[in-house]
């Protein structure tokens, strides 16, 4: 009699370990060293949560239970982000490379097809040779779960697509798949974009590294426009060289009116505060904890991180960009030079507050 119910308790046991991998994904990565954690944050609103892994000598292994096809972005500390699409019942392999380098992720229909995207897109020159090679992608699998993200990254992200460009891409995916949670988030943005063309922000606060509350219409005065960076302390060292760079276009347009801040939009507030713990830069820094759904975010539009928004003096965004060049352009084509006449008055009003 013991053998059989050894034997049930056998399967039982077995039972129970198989129902505990079921619907599980599994992610091992391999990295340079230097890189002791990685953050997950999700692409879109099927994964809400963020997560930290480690990598013990160079290594990682990361488990996860998808209700569906779930798209990640691994944020790495120098700034670099990838994309993981986590299957059901999957195991994937990442391997992180120096920063010249490739990424390489397989494991997975959706991990494999988009590899195989990557690799190829990075010989495009132009946003035509891309569009065809996205069109192709789609035509092969209407229902990819890997589209939205190659939509967010190539048209919106790297070619700052106009809205009917890809829109003629969307309209080539399958029903299901152009009501994604991206798609229908960035559609809705559009609308807004349109609305807000001429949005002011001067109803806005934020909060400064002491917890004050400071409002945005202060900022600068009303006789200067305000350039902002906008970025994040969990982008690592690609959002703190964004801001720093901004200190370049403070001494170049010195003579002109123009004031300088920049915004943080980490949820984790404390993070922020570490990050900017010994800043030497000459502008004031805050952070509006709301994130991806802060108000100078959704009232810019803004689809990728970091950026540079020029307002006027009334709070009114007069320009966007995430170029440096195409910044420096509108900057020197916008901003007003100070007369003679107002740069000695600044300067003897200066004086006069050091007396005091």
């Amino acid at each position: 009699m013991k053998r059989p119910v050894f034997a049930i308790l056998t399967l039982i046991i077995l039972f129970t370990v198989s129902c505990g991998k079921k619907g599980r994904f599994v992610l091992h990565g391999t990295v340079q060293q230097g890189i002791d954690s990685i953050l997950v944050i999700g692409f879109d609103s099927r994964f809400e949560n963020t997560d930290t892994l480690f990598c013990p000598n160079g290594q990682f292994t990361w488990k996860y239970y998808p209700d569906t096809v779930t798209t990640l972005i691994l944020v790495l500390p120098d700034g670099r982000c990838h994309p993981v699409f986590a299957e059901k019942d999957v195991e994937s392999f990442i391997t992180i490379p120096a920063d010249t380098g490739l990424f390489s992720v397989s494991g997975g229909y959706c991990n494999d097809s988009y590899q195989s995207f990557y690799l190829a897109s990075q010989n495009d020159t132009s946003m035509k040779q891309t569009v065809a090679r996205i069109d192709s992608f789609i035509t092969r699998d209407p229902f990819s779960e890997v589209t939205p993200f190659i939509i967010y990254d190539q048209m919106v992200r790297r070619y700052h697509a106009k809205e009917n460009a890809i829109d003629a891409l969307v309209k080539r995916m399958s029903g299901n798949m152009q009501d994604a949670p991206y798609l229908v988030y960035l559609k809705s943005n559009y609308n807004k974009a349109a609305s807000n063309s001429n949005n002011y922000l001067d109803n806005y606060s934020l909060m400064d590294s002491t917890g004050h509350k400071r409002q945005f219409i202060d900022f600068g005065g009303v006789s200067n426009h305000l350039l902002v960076c906008v970025w994040a302390s969990w982008m690592g060292q690609k959002g703190i060289a964004a801001r720093d760079t901004m200190a370049f276009f403070k001494k170049k347009y010195a003579d002109r009116y123009m004031s300088i801040a920049d915004i943080s939009i980490d949820p984790n507030a404390d993070r922020w505060k570490e990050t900017i713990a010994y800043d030497t830069v000459s502008w004031p820094s805050y952070n509006d904890p709301a994130g991806w759904e802060s108000r100078i975010v959704q009232s810019a539009n803004l689809q990728t991180a970091p950026a540079y928004i020029l307002f006027t003096g009334a709070k009114r965004i007069s320009y966007k960009t995430t170029s440096l060049e195409e910044l420096d352009k509108e900057l020197d084509r916008t901003l007003v030079v100070i007369k003679k006449e107002e740069k000695k008055e600044n300067k003897t009003a200066k004086r006069t507050r050091l007396k005091k």
